[in-house]
């Protein structure tokens, strides 16, 4: 198969296609695609209806006593009872609103909340790829992520994976349309995209690294400096504006200097430290923290934060060895499997005989299996199709390859595990799509030939 016939040119069928308007049945099966996601979802919460609040310990356990907390006015505290900035706020006042709309104990609004997202990251899926592709890829790629099995898993799950995918598409959708096609984009676009980041850094702090993604294809796309300066100050400014009152929060509560959250020591220790990945090196802030215990919180977390940061770039200044190699074992554990909804499905807790048990060991391993098998053929999919969707000159696809770039980049800094590539899984779907549409059209190009050579060989006896 030529490498020129299938990469994509102004005169073939995927760039055809997406001068056309998306038709009546188009829009159909785009429908029919997010009521196939959300349905699918919401059948998997009926299946596997974990209560954060029944005996585990882990971030979802967090995430519903804060909302808790939140929503009877006690404000975001830990577990200890004192303020915290240990995850970011976002999620957990999402939860407090619904908490106070649906009753405190009503765990199964934000779980379809999460059904609903994943049928808004299809959508947004399908537009983007209106605009760097074709409808035809943007169905197929709708369709790929509403039938991705680790996507439907975490939706049954109180975490900010199931709407993460659905607010980096959008993101990525609000940049093509406002910065990159630069369509009738006013200053006030300019401010809602800018609250939209500032947004997504209150929900996690990887975002910092799209920001800056942000900024180089918007000078890509404006080359002039003042006009540049004026529009991406804008944007700047309403992201530094939004995340503005939880750092004074933090000012006030926390007695530190805190733009989003205290994580940054743990991640960074966990992923600079000797054997990242080995048993038992999960908290390596726990002799820190044991270290300062006559501290009152939240004094300690504040010192424990400042203590790690300082341990994991020491660390990594003294073992270059390892320092060389060790983004290749992050990348390896960031990319190798797609199933750690299954295991946060059962959870974790203190004591093996009272972790929960909503599924058993086989059905574990089954649907675990579906995850990563499915994963798998999506990926080799999108990989396959690097000469189709990668490109230095044209900005759209650009964009998309930077936005998985750096949320790549800031992770094998970090501490990396399967489900931090979950957001990045809607731009795998249309690369993917790409992939199966372009070689999908290059056969219905040649088929001629190919059902000629059959004929030729016949006349030849």
């Amino acid at each position: 198969m030529a490498e020129e016939d299938l990469r994509q040119s102004p005169a073939s069928p995927v760039a055809e296609h997406a001068s056309k308007p998306a038709t009546r049945r188009h829009l159909v099966l785009l429908v029919a695609i997010i009521a196939v996601a959300v349905g699918l979802r919401l059948a998997w919460i009926a299946y596997a209806n974990p209560n954060p609040l029944d005996g585990r310990v882990d971030d979802t356990t967090f995430y519903a006593a804060a909302g808790q907390s939140l929503a009877s006015a006690k404000g975001y505290i830990s577990f200890l009872g004192a303020p915290t900035a240990q995850w970011p706020p976002a999620y957990p006042f999402l939860l407090a609103g619904l908490f106070k709309l649906f009753g405190s104990d009503n765990f199964l609004a934000p779980k379809i909340v999460n059904a609903l997202a994943g049928g808004l990251a299809c959508l947004v899926i399908y537009l983007i790829a209106m605009r760097v592709f074709d409808r035809r890829v943007g169905l197929l790629a709708a369709l790929l992520f509403a039938l991705f099995p680790g996507q439907i898993y975490f939706s049954t799950l109180l975490m900010t994976e199931s709407l993460t995918p659905a607010l980096v598409g959008l993101m990525a959708l609000l940049l093509l349309m406002w910065v990159v096609e630069r369509k009738d984009a006013r200053w006030f676009h300019h401010v809602a995209l800018g609250v939209l980041f500032g947004i997504a850094l209150l929900a996690r702090g990887e975002p910092v690294m799209l920001v800056l993604v942000a900024l180089f294809i918007w000078k890509l796309a404006v080359p002039a400096w003042r006009l540049f300066a004026r529009q991406a100050g804008v944007f700047v400014l309403a992201a530094g504006l939004t995340v503005l009152p939880w750092t004074i929060r933090n000012a006030v509560s926390m007695h530190a200097f805190v733009p989003v959250s205290t994580a940054l020591g743990h991640t960074l220790l966990a992923g600079h430290q000797p054997n990242p990945y080995a048993i038992g090196s999960l908290f390596p802030e726990a002799k820190i923290r044991d270290e300062y215990s006559y501290l009152p919180y939240p004094q300690r977390e504040i010192k424990v934060e400042s203590v790690a940061e300082h341990q994991a770039i020491m660390w990594a200044v003294h073992h270059p060895v390892e320092e060389a190699w060790y983004p290749l074992l992050k990348f390896k554990h960031m990319f190798q499997n797609d199933d750690d909804a299954v295991a946060w499905v059962n959870a974790w807790a203190p004591a093996p005989d009272t972790r929960p048990q909503l599924l058993s060991t086989q059905q574990e391993d089954n649907f675990s299996a579906l995850a990563n098998v499915y994963y798998v053929a999506v990926m080799l999919v999108a990989v396959a199709g690097v000469p189709f969707w990668f490109s230095l000159k044209d900005k759209r696809k650009l964009l998309l390859v930077l936005f998985v770039a750096a949320w790549v980049a800031i992770h094998l800094e970090l501490w990396p595990l399967g489900r931090y590539h979950v957001p990045l899984e809607p731009i795998f779907c249309l690369w993917a799509g790409l992939t199966l549409v372009t070689v999908y059209d290059w056969l219905i190009r040649h088929r001629q030939r190919f059902l000629a050579q059959p004929r030729r060989a016949r006349q030849g006896r």
